[in-house]
């Protein structure tokens, strides 16, 4: 491997006036703030449309609620809750416009990867709509969020490193370097194999403290997710375009 974590670390705001407050089903513990390398997201899987941008590197997913207490109460498990999302809800309707101003839809066109379904729709109506957060205050804090990873010296890390073979061991590293905690599965790297058959880093996900997310990317936003899903091998690639 060539290429090292970065020696400083910028200056990062949290999240501000656009903080999410959900009016409904806000009773849950987490989020998970899931961002896309998106040259490997769109190298593995049905990959990307042939319109894809190839900035930014660092790409938005979703930010997901967990599972409700209500729902752990009544048994249901983690796995039908990231399956289902809001259709466990009745009256949740998956075919509404999402309604955001240009602005954020030209952000959410630039920094969302462009499946052969919009993944914009699909992540607000399974992740956000039963939650009753407006899709405009949601994405514009989902994008913000993504943002602060982007520009932070973890962000620049991963840049440096495309193309490259690196250790699991040193991502690890620059997160806690950058973000100053050292929280077990704070972050869980997710790797495919692209359509070379080569292990990939395709997805981040940060899990954060529901109660703490304006509080981002200070260290007491962090927390340690409840299920282990970093697949990752000891080494991968973190690939370019």
């Amino acid at each position: 491997m060539t290429g090292c974590a970065p020696t400083a670390v910028r200056p990062a705001l949290p999240v501000a006036d656009s903080v999410i407050s959900p009016p409904a089903h806000g009773d849950f513990g987490h989020y998970t703030l899931a961002l896309t390398w998106q040259p490997g997201f769109c190298a593995s899987g049905p990959g990307c449309r042939p319109d894809q941008p190839k900035a930014p590197l660092i790409g938005l997913h979703g930010l997901w609620a967990s599972r409700p207490q209500p729902l752990i109460a009544a048994g249901v498990p983690p796995q039908r809750w990231w399956a289902a999302g809001c259709d466990i809800y009745p009256g949740q309707d998956s075919t509404a416009p999402v309604a955001v101003g240009s602005a954020t839809r030209q952000a959410l066109e630039q920094s969302v990867a462009h499946l052969p379904d919009s993944l914009v729709d699909h992540e607000y109506h399974k992740h956000v709509q039963c939650f009753g957060i407006p899709a405009e205050t949601f994405f514009h804090t989902a994008l913000e969020m993504r943002a602060l990873v982007a520009q932070s010296d973890f962000g620049a890390a991963l840049q440096g490193w495309q193309g490259q073979v690196v250790t699991r061991d040193a991502v690890m590293e620059a997160f806690g370097a950058t973000f100053h905690t050292r929280t077990d599965r704070a972050l869980q790297l997710r790797c495919e194999h692209d359509h070379a058959g080569r292990d990939v880093l395709t997805q981040l996900w940060f899990t954060l403290k529901r109660e703490r997310v304006a509080e981002f990317p200070r260290p007491g936003a962090f927390f340690r997710a409840p299920e282990a899903q970093d697949n990752c091998p000891a080494r991968f690639l973190v690939p370019a375009w």
